[in-house]
């Protein structure tokens, strides 16, 4: 009985010992690993348990064998592993490639310019724009604008055939004011006929005889200048030309699309003394016109031509803009102006 008694104190000493060496063990480490925040917490977090104390069993009986103490086993838990770092976001997709467009051409002179516009015309079929006219009074200083649509068609390669239709139905005045006050321009067959709808009035202006070969939209001629299908050769005939470098009318730079224009100056000898030079722009992609500046003795003309659109066909009420409907002139006053008998006309050889 004497030697179990000292086996079970001398155990319970090594536990005792077991335990303040597991003590000072983690004493140092927290004195070792001052630098390691990751050590220390998990040091701090993981907690000493206790050792059970072993209970002594009570003496055996005479005769029965020696059963060796019971320990309760203990179990030391896991310390918690460290959060994972979060991973980096991953990157963006890179933009896609912008639509690229092809450059502007670049003209040398004006008459590579001119040389372009041509060849854009000779497929020339159909064009239809928004058109605004501004008039400016030199001596008055009173700017004055009409805002409507323009329709144009002709036979493909053939000028003579030309038709088209100025139709003005907004009037703004020199006050900024603005009234309905529609008023349609129709060349067809030699004729230019001016019908005011609010007026009542009908004009008819000759301008060429039956047969005659005779183009509307030549520079300097028709109510309203209109740089649609223009030649070369009759351009030159009549002006000096230069490239232009950019518009002086406010309305014409609101464009967002580059331009490229040729200035015009009448040679010595034109019928039209009144103009001192125009300057004629064109988009510098596609060629469509867009706009005219005409600086005459008695002032300034403007046109601007907007969402033009040649080639792209026409509809039926854009096509009855070419002519004006049965009847709806009835009642008003009309003023009929044919050309004077040419010279010799009628007459036997």
């Amino acid at each position: 009985m004497e030697c179990s008694k000292q086996t079970i104190r001398g155990d319970s000493v090594c536990v005792a010992a077991a335990r303040v060496a597991v003590r000072r063990t983690v004493v140092a480490c927290l004195a070792v690993c001052v630098t390691c925040s990751a050590c220390v917490a998990d040091a701090q977090s993981v907690p000493v348990t206790p050792v059970t104390p072993v209970t002594p069993s009570a003496p055996a009986a005479p005769g029965a064998p020696n059963t060796p103490p019971t320990t309760t086993p203990t179990t030391t838990p896991t310390p918690a592993l460290a959060p994972a770092p979060a991973l980096a976001p991953a990157p963006a997709p890179a933009p896609s490639p912008a639509p690229t467009t092809a450059p502007a051409p670049h003209f040398v002179d004006a008459d590579a310019l001119l040389t372009a516009v041509e060849r854009t015309a000779d497929s020339l079929r159909d064009f239809r724009a928004n058109i605004t006219l501004e008039t400016t009074d030199d001596v008055t200083g009173d700017t004055e604008r009409r805002l409507g649509q323009l329709v144009f068609v002709q036979e493909e390669g053939k000028p003579a055939t030309r038709r088209f239709a100025v139709v003005f139905e907004k009037f703004i005045d020199g006050s900024g004011r603005m009234d309905e006050r529609p008023v349609r321009y129709i060349y067809a067959d030699g004729w230019l006929t001016e019908a005011d709808f609010k007026q009542r009035t009908l004009v008819r202006r000759q301008l060429a005889r039956a047969g005659e070969q005779y183009d509307p939209l030549k520079p300097g001629e028709g109510p309203v200048p209109l740089p649609i299908g223009q030649r070369r050769a009759d351009v030159l005939a009549r002006f000096d030309a230069s490239l232009a470098t950019a518009p002086n009318s406010t309305i014409l730079l609101k464009s967002a699309r580059p331009m490229v224009g040729v200035r015009l100056k009448p040679k010595p000898g034109m019928a039209d003394r009144d103009l001192v030079e125009a300057s004629v722009w064109y988009d510098a992609q596609s060629l469509v016109p867009v706009g005219v500046e005409a600086q005459r003795k008695s002032g300034r003309t403007v046109v601007s031509l907007r969402d033009a659109t040649m080639n792209g066909g026409i509809d039926d009420a854009q096509r009855a803009l070419l002519s004006l409907a049965e009847k709806v002139t009835t009642g008003w006053r009309v003023d009929e102006r044919p050309l004077a008998v040419a010279p010799g006309a009628g007459k036997l050889p």
